[in-house]
């Protein structure tokens, strides 16, 4: 039989457990930085050289794609050195179903700024994207983390 404190430290080590494996599963905050910067940079580019843009724009993000679905994988965390593959909260509907409603809400406001003649649109939406990508993506990825590590 075990005492109420054998429990409450077995509670412990599990909850200590959990915090582990969520903080071995997030990314470098460098990650998230580089992006924003690279995202930001891509509108830049487009802007100062739309023809190098025009030529090389779709390798960019097919590479960049890539990159996002490879560090997703087993095989990719192995690589990028990420200790465990993060769990993510949700089931695969629910995650599926924000991203079609974040996807609908992004294409209404580019669709009402290209309605409203917006100058430099590309340009603005890199530098948002970019600066939210920098600042929002390690608390969101936190977020996520810990909401997975509680199921």
């Amino acid at each position: 039989m075990t005492t109420p404190e054998e429990a409450q430290r077995a509670l412990l080590d599990i909850e200590e457990r959990k915090q582990q494996s969520t903080t071995a599963a997030r990314s470098s905050r460098w990650w998230w930085i580089g992006g924003g910067l690279f995202l930001i940079a891509f509108g830049v580019a487009g802007e100062l050289a739309p023809d190098f843009m025009d030529d090389w724009g779709s390798v960019f993000v097919w590479a960049l794609l890539f990159l996002a679905i490879a560090r997703s994988s087993r095989w990719g965390s192995r690589f990028f050195g990420r200790q465990v593959r993060p769990r993510l909260a949700g089931s695969p509907a629910h995650r599926l179903g924000l991203g079609v409603i974040g996807a609908v809400v992004a294409l209404l406001l580019v669709l009402v700024a290209m309605w409203l003649d917006v100058p430099h649109l590309a340009l603005a939406f890199s530098i948002v994207g970019g600066l939210l990508l920098m600042l929002a993506g390690p608390w969101w990825e936190g977020r996520m983390l810990a909401r997975g590590s509680r199921t």
